[in-house]
């Protein structure tokens, strides 16, 4: 899903009519939405190519995790532990 919204955003941010995004592009959002993220990704792609915005790898979506929390104990178990 994150690769559709990248992409998405992508074809928004260089359409330079607000009010008239493409329907391919809404409909391909909508699909990934659904569950059906290789055809919306497919749809996103043909729409940039259409547009000649250049496709950026699919590396770039993929985020680093965030650290784990550290997890202090509660209750009877940290009053024992101080």
């Amino acid at each position: 899903m994150a690769r559709c919204q990248q992409l998405y955003s992508l074809l928004s941010r260089h359409n330079s009519d607000g009010y008239a995004r493409p329907l391919d592009a809404r409909m391909a959002l909508e699909h990934c939405q659904k569950g059906n993220v290789s055809s919306g990704i497919a749809t996103l792609k043909r729409a940039l190519d259409r547009a000649q915005i250049p496709i950026p790898p699919a590396e770039a979506t993929a985020q680093s995790p965030a650290p784990a929390p550290t997890l202090r104990p509660r209750g009877e178990k940290r009053r024992q532990s101080q």
